[in-house]
């Protein structure tokens, strides 16, 4: 049997304007009790003194890489898998923590498990609430694709082979929506569950994803509706919740229509319709009743059907 104890593991950490928390997420890598690692941090064009603070660190396993102006943390993370030299690979973010044996548990249960394991998946301590942040899962387990797109929701973490992610990457107009490559990921992958919490999930306070959305109601819808409008291009994302979890494929549909239709796209509101069209029922409901109220200017309806969305996509993942 193959040992994989010696293989190198790929950490990127993407950070924009962290300089107060940076640290302390590096210190967590470096302290790891596996130690055959290389440490990529993608410096996202940060105005504060983010890439002071990296430049204190000396360890030869640690690579800076500094965008000269801020291009979204998909584009990061995509500058990072482009520099991956190891066998496996995780992503960090920049305000979170690994507990110090986390690589070390990971990386060894294709030993203790079964050596066609590529891909391990984790829990993470969620800081607010005390708790696991991913739901759905309670033991040690093989995990298929479709028990990832049926069950998982809230947030993970894990290790994959880099073998796994050939030459997909993160869609860069589609932050937020990083199943659209995890999917394909996961149809090549074994994949393994770890019931254990190997991440701390720092979740105090308000982000700044958050902070930048309160731009208002218009922009917000416009948003939206660009999101959606590439959205429908990703059809294996779209694909695999149609046939492995309606409810949320559902409500993508509803807010794609929504949005779609309060911004005068008559083309993409169609498209969504049509990619529900076979799902009859409840589905069809919703789609027609969306269509019959949508031929006029909708206001705060854009907002209700949104919500709704969400609403449904929330009952759908418990």
């Amino acid at each position: 049997m193959m040992s994989h104890s010696k293989e190198t593991i790929s950490i990127i950490l993407t950070a924009y304007n962290r300089a107060h928390t940076v640290g302390r997420a590096i210190d967590s890598v470096l302290s790891q009790t596996y130690q055959d690692l290389e440490l990529i941090v993608v410096d996202d064009g940060s105005s504060d003194n983010t890439q002071s603070k990296l430049e204190l660190y000396q360890d030869e396993r640690i690579r800076i890489i500094s965008h000269s102006e801020n291009r979204g943390v998909t584009e990061a993370k995509n500058t990072g898998l482009d520099q991956i030299r190891g066998t496996w690979f995780t992503f960090l973010d920049s305000d979170d923590e690994m507990v110090p044996e986390a690589l070390e548990r990971m990386i060894s249960v294709p030993d203790q498990v079964d050596e066609k394991i590529n891909a391990i998946t984790c829990n993470c301590f969620d800081t607010s609430t005390g708790e696991f942040s991913g739901k759905g899962l309670n033991a040690n387990q093989f995990l298929s694709s479709v028990d990832v797109a049926r069950k998982c929701t809230g947030e993970f973490w894990g290790l994959t082979k880099t073998e796994l992610l050939g030459v997909d990457r993160f869609n860069e107009k589609l932050p937020g929506f990083e199943d659209t490559l995890w999917f394909k990921i996961n149809e090549r992958a074994c994949r393994y569950y770890l019931h254990e919490g190997l991440r701390i999930y720092h979740t105090e306070g308000e982000d700044m994803i958050t902070k930048n959305l309160k731009t208002g109601s218009f922009s917000i819808l416009n948003r939206q509706a660009f999101i959606h409008r590439i959205l429908k291009e990703e059809t294996h994302y779209l694909r695999t919740l149609k046939i492995h979890n309606p409810k949320r494929f559902l409500a993508r549909v509803v807010q794609g229509i929504a949005t779609a239709q309060a911004t005068g796209d008559k083309d993409t509101a169609q498209n969504y319709r049509q990619l529900s069209r076979s799902d009859g029922g409840l589905a069809g409901e919703v789609i027609s009743w969306l269509f019959f109220v949508g031929g006029k200017p909708m206001g705060q309806f854009v907002f209700h059907a949104v919500n709704m969305a969400k609403s449904m996509r929330l009952k759908a993942n418990r």
